[in-house]
């Protein structure tokens, strides 16, 4: 199976976060938790911009180095 982190992911499609990856507490206080599904809505113009991503019913705004740190796996 293809693993690929937030920074990566296509704008629009729905992923799962993986079960078996590493998480970072804070990132798990904001609802980046195992298996929950999540999207990337927006990226900034900036290469090193922000995205914007929505977990659940709540929409964030990450810097890349934390959407980087979300290990995904496509939803069947």
């Amino acid at each position: 199976m293809l693993t690929l982190n937030l920074k990566e992911a296509a704008i629009g499609q729905w992923h799962r976060i993986q079960a078996t990856s590493a998480h970072n507490q804070r990132m798990e206080e904001l609802g980046f938790l195992p298996l929950e599904r999540v999207k990337v809505l927006r990226r900034s113009w900036f290469r090193s911009g922000a995205l914007v991503v929505q977990v659940g019913d709540a929409v964030f705004a990450l810097r890349p180095g934390e959407a980087q740190m979300v290990s995904l796996e496509p939803v069947a």
